[in-house]
């Protein structure tokens, strides 16, 4: 009986998830050639070429010794995967295809319409874990109540009336009104109330002219002008003040910057394609999301907010977003942002301030990872291991079958 040769695989993509293809498959037994990216001639000649090693097409196709048993389109670009799928489809219509991609619409669509294509992204296969490792962290804890760790150095938001220069305004025009009180009181002979009231009408500009200084003296006239500037400058100053409030007031409310005041919720910091599909898979489970993001321009945001999530638009390893998202009495913190660093800020910030909460983040570098797996600061895990693993799966699978049709092809 013939030996059946390794089934030979061709993964396109310079990434750190091609890279990661690239082993996983050869831990698999497969015959593994990377290349950059294939890019299409201008001309329409149907010829692909990359650099350096120049496969055409032809070779791809042409059941060459070098053409591939499976492909994988590994980059991080949606539109030239697309673009890819289908230049490569025209050409190769029984090549089984691996694609990157994470518009879920776009993926229905190609699965639906081509054979042999099989649709996967990065945040499709990781976040199901993510949330999982999330879930199990919370049933863990959840036989024990949640209790709210002491907020050492909690800097409160400023509000209006701890401004300083406010509070000297308000002061200002409170002298200003006893002052004047007093003086209109003893030069116009009127009551305390009397005078009160002729001098807040004068302030306010909303004089009926019941009481009025066209007979009082001098001194009174000159001292009711200085009252009427005084006065208009105050209440302009304070009303300037107030609306700025507003205005900044409303702006926090359309970035989610106020208190949440959920109890038991999760808390996911970043809101890009992993955050999103965990928002959802979490909403699912009947559990409230607060989604931390830090790009107000995130076209995440409208569809999170739509789905009546929480979304606060902030860092979120600062201390003032912490409290807003109410970290406190959350039953879990996912740091699912782009960059280690920042979600190893979230972790560190997390646990320090709560020291049971049950935190899983984010982290690309193996060493990383294993470090603060290795002292209990989180359940650090590699989306790019994660999502790998079922990319390589995937594709041998597919070229494993296509091995026993074609024997005498491969990369060699």
């Amino acid at each position: 009986m013939t030996e059946l040769r390794p089934p030979a695989v061709l993964v396109l993509g310079t990434g750190a998830l091609a890279m990661a293809i690239g082993r996983k498959l050869r831990a698999l037994g497969a015959d593994v050639q990377s290349l950059p990216r294939l890019t299409a001639e201008p001309t329409g000649t149907a010829e692909l070429r990359t650099a350096p090693g120049e496969l055409s097409l032809r070779a791809l196709c042409g059941g060459s010794s070098r053409s591939p048993d499976a492909l994988v389109l590994a980059a991080d670009d949606d539109s030239d995967n697309i673009d890819l799928v289908f230049a490569i489809r025209e050409y190769c219509p029984d090549l089984p295809i691996v694609v990157r991609l994470f518009d879920p619409t776009l993926g229905a669509y190609l699965r639906g319409t081509l054979d042999g294509v099989t649709v996967l992204s990065v945040s499709q296969v990781a976040a199901p874990v993510i949330a999982e490792a999330a879930l199990d962290a919370m049933r863990v804890r959840g036989g024990h109540s949640l209790r709210r760790s002491p907020r050492r150095g909690r800097r409160r938001p400023r509000r209006w009336w701890g401004d300083r220069v406010v509070v000297g305004m308000l002061g200002a025009l409170a002298m200003l009104i006893v002052g004047a009180t007093a003086f209109f009181a003893r030069a116009l002979g009127l009551r305390w109330l009397d005078a009160l009231y002729f001098v807040w009408a004068t302030i306010t500009t909303v004089g009926y002219g019941d009481i009025a200084l066209r007979d009082a003296s001098d001194a009174a006239k000159v001292v009711g002008m200085g009252l009427m500037f005084a006065g208009a400058a105050s209440m302009a100053a304070l009303f300037a003040f107030f609306t700025e409030w507003i205005l900044e007031r409303r702006l926090a409310v359309l970035q989610g910057r106020v208190p949440v005041r959920a109890h038991g919720h999760v808390v996911v910091a970043g809101g890009g394609n992993v955050g999103f599909r965990l928002a959802s898979l979490l909403a699912e489970q009947g559990l409230r999301v607060v989604v931390v993001e830090i790009d107000p321009e995130n076209r995440h945001l409208p569809i999170l907010r739509a789905a009546a999530h929480h979304v606060i638009v902030a860092d979120a390893s600062a201390e003032e977003t912490l409290d807003l998202a109410r970290v406190g009495a959350a039953a879990a913190v996912l740091a699912v942002t782009d960059s280690d660093a920042a979600n190893l800020r979230v972790a560190l910030e997390t646990r320090a301030r709560h020291p049971g909460m049950p935190v899983v983040l984010r982290v690309e570098s193996p060493d990383l990872s294993a470090h603060i797996r290795e002292r209990r600061d989180g359940l650090a895990l590699s989306l790019v291991e994660l999502a790998a693993e079922q990319f390589a799966r995937s594709a041998i699978g597919a070229a494993s079958l296509r091995v026993a049709v074609r024997p005498e092809s491969g990369l060699g």
